[in-house]
């Protein structure tokens, strides 16, 4: 019996960080990381971010395309479907690891569930004349 019970806790144990994992990406946190510079604060769905790219999101889910600093700039979506806490990068290599130099300086990319198999990379167009946030 106290075997038993300490086999069970010690898969319990095992299985915390897994189910902490889970959770966060069903309840996804809106409280932005200390040091964060939100960028966009809207209820929009988060896929309105911009277009999907595949690639670079194949590239982000093996750790070839990311943030350098996860949520150093970031976008809180806060409405009833598609809430998520974004982060930011620039094409022209703001926040950004691109070893393969994948980026266009005309894009901003916004990364979703960065660092994760699943990470999804969005990119839209800089609009002329807009400048990397304050400092950056």
């Amino acid at each position: 019996m106290r075997t038993a019970r300490l086999v069970l806790l010690t898969l319990a144990v095992g299985l915390l960080p897994m189910v902490s994992l889970a959770q966060q990406d069903t309840y996804p946190t809106l409280r932005a990381p200390k040091g964060v510079t939100h960028v966009v604060r809207t209820p929009l769905p988060n896929w309105q971010v911009g277009d999907i790219d595949k690639a670079l999101s194949k590239l982000c889910s093996v750790g070839q395309f990311n943030q350098k600093v996860p949520f150093k700039y970031s976008g809180s979506f806060t409405g009833p479907n598609g809430s998520a806490l974004v982060g930011g990068a620039k094409g022209t290599g703001l926040n950004l690891f691109d070893p393969f130099k994948k980026a266009k300086a005309d894009r901003d990319y916004w990364f979703h569930r960065d660092r994760t198999s699943n990470c999804i990379v969005y990119w839209a167009r800089v609009k002329p004349g807009q400048t990397a946030p304050a400092g950056s």
